[in-house]
């Protein structure tokens, strides 16, 4: 996401700079730069705290035990994920805005330039270091996602996606964000964000 919005930024400056023909000195161009790096970063705190995001999210095709054998915390886990769900993990900072219900929209890396809507079905009470789940739990994390995160369980409700969904491997990488109902204007930015990753996976196809 930090790319995409450089990138977006850098173009933006060398339209402003070529159309009102601004000369490219040691003034303009730090100038430029500095703005660039504050707006980016101002701007990324805003976007994950409103609006977070996960780019490790993996959806889960047919039914699984969540916790075989587990007396406790079964009345807080579901005992199946279901197809048309997926598990996003999320960082711990963004717990006062992962909220059952809200408006998620998820991209799957096999399928470049679709976006799908979804809702939050339900946010586990507690980060992947603290359940006492069994081994090999849905709510393990991946291996790239070294720091705690929340597990949150997320519903598809996108009518697209049964037409994709049987050609979607268990396990697909995925990325999800989930809408507050704060800073609505920031939303646009995170869609936009979104759907430019979306259609960044087609460039795979190439490597």
């Amino acid at each position: 996401m930090e790319f995409l919005l450089i990138s977006g930024y850098t173009a933006i400056c060398i339209a402003v700079f070529t159309i009102l023909r601004i000369p490219l000195n040691r003034w303009t161009v730090p100038t430029a730069s500095v703005g660039g790096l504050v707006l980016t970063f101002a701007l990324i705190q805003l976007l994950n705290y409103y609006h977070p995001y996960s780019d490790t999210s993996r959806p889960y095709v047919t039914s699984a035990p969540a916790a075989p054998g587990i007396t406790e915390l079964v009345a807080e886990v579901p005992m199946t994920v279901e197809e048309h769900n997926l598990v996003a993990w999320f960082h711990q900072n963004n717990l006062l805005r992962l909220n059952n219900g809200s408006l998620v929209e998820v991209t799957f890396d096999s399928i470049p330039g679709q976006v799908f809507s979804g809702r939050v079905r339900m946010v586990m009470p507690t980060s992947n270091d603290g359940q006492a789940l069994a081994q090999n739990s849905i709510f393990d994390p991946p291996p790239e996602a070294s720091q705690p995160r929340i597990p949150v369980l997320i519903n598809i409700t996108d009518p697209r996606y049964s037409s994709y969904s049987s050609q979607v491997p268990g396990g697909s990488p995925a990325q999800a964000t989930i809408y507050g109902e704060e800073f609505q204007h920031l939303a646009v930015v995170r869609k936009t964000l979104l759907r430019m990753s979306a259609w960044m996976n087609y460039l795979s196809l190439f490597s």
